[in-house]
């Protein structure tokens, strides 16, 4: 019995500053879904691919599926890999003398920018767990829409650290966590690490449909410039009385969607939907399944059809 592709590879444009480029790009069927190795068995290159001109491979992919691409793709005279946070293409490959390995070609977009929602709230409330579970549940619940997690944070975690056994996952973490508030240097390193999360987030906006921001789980004002590139925000916190100072930072700048009390017990219940909502909601946790609750999933696909809520 043949089992059906779950890859699609689509050959599009993209525009850069002076050119229109051949780009070949990943669509995944079935995005709430992880894909296994065995697509490579069938996966077929289009043979409309003009080989007298480079290539761009742009989507979301596992690692392993765009080093095999970039292995079939290898004779072409350079090849570059779309980078969603800097918005441009990184040549990884060339056979020209005008493009080197490591050169960035600049991508244009001319789409208004999305909405982008910032997820804010006290440690040990499952902030990071949460973020990811509306990630997949956004997926889940439209299949067309493009959700993106953006982590603008030094915790160390990625989406791999809730798709991969947990001791590895855990190694991982503590080897990329990146405490830079306690360097000796602290003072001008955080300006630059936020400018440059801001600076990621404004580009990712104009690609993806909803963009999730994970800022960490402190409220301090030197996260203003990636709150200014948001639109709205969530707060989940397991302290009822810490949720004013995320307001304090957020509101002001930024449209509520929700409050989210973190418990540790299987509960959701709706507290209220106006004027913006207020869930009890758990728990979360690593390796439970908590689902989000539609009604807040609603409202964000409605907020990402309209500019204004």
């Amino acid at each position: 019995m043949t089992t059906k592709s779950q890859v699609q590879l689509e050959i599009i444009q993209l525009q850069g500053n002076n050119n229109i480029y051949q780009t070949l790009a990943i669509n995944l069927l079935q995005p709430q879904s992880l894909i296994t190795v065995e697509e490579m068995l069938t996966l077929e290159i289009p043979q409309e691919l003009d080989r007298t001109q480079g290539i761009i491979l742009y989507g979301s992919a596992p690692i392993w599926l765009y080093t095999y691409l970039i292995e079939r793709l290898s004779s072409y005279p350079w090849l570059a890999c779309f980078d969603l946070r800097s918005q441009s293409a990184i040549v990884v490959s060339s056979q020209i003398s005008s493009l080197t390995v490591g050169d960035s070609i600049p991508i244009q977009f001319t789409t208004i920018p999305n909405i982008a929602i910032i997820i804010g709230g006290p440690p040990n409330s499952g902030k990071s767990v949460f973020a990811n579970a509306l990630r997949k549940d956004l997926a889940k619940y439209n299949f067309n829409a493009k959700v993106y997690l953006h982590r603008a944070n030094w915790d160390g975690e990625g989406n791999h650290t809730y798709e991969t056994a947990e001791e590895l996952a855990e190694t991982l973490k503590q080897r990329n966590k990146n405490k830079i508030h306690l360097k000796p240097n602290a003072e001008k390193l955080l300006p630059e690490y936020f400018n440059y999360h801001a600076k990621a987030i404004a580009n990712i906006r104009q690609v993806i449909d909803i963009t999730l921001v994970d800022v960490g789980g402190k409220a301090d004002i030197a996260k203003n410039p990636v709150i200014e590139q948001c639109t709205h925000y969530i707060i989940i916190s397991s302290d009822p009385e810490e949720i004013q100072e995320w307001h304090n930072l957020f509101s002001e700048k930024l449209q509520p969607l929700a409050v989210i009390h973190s418990v540790l017990e299987n509960k959701i219940e709706i507290l209220k939907t106006e004027p913006f909502l207020e869930i009890v909601a758990g728990k979360w946790e690593r390796n439970h399944v908590t689902r989000i609750p539609e009604v807040l999933l609603k409202e964000i696909l409605e907020c990402s059809c309209n500019e204004i809520c």
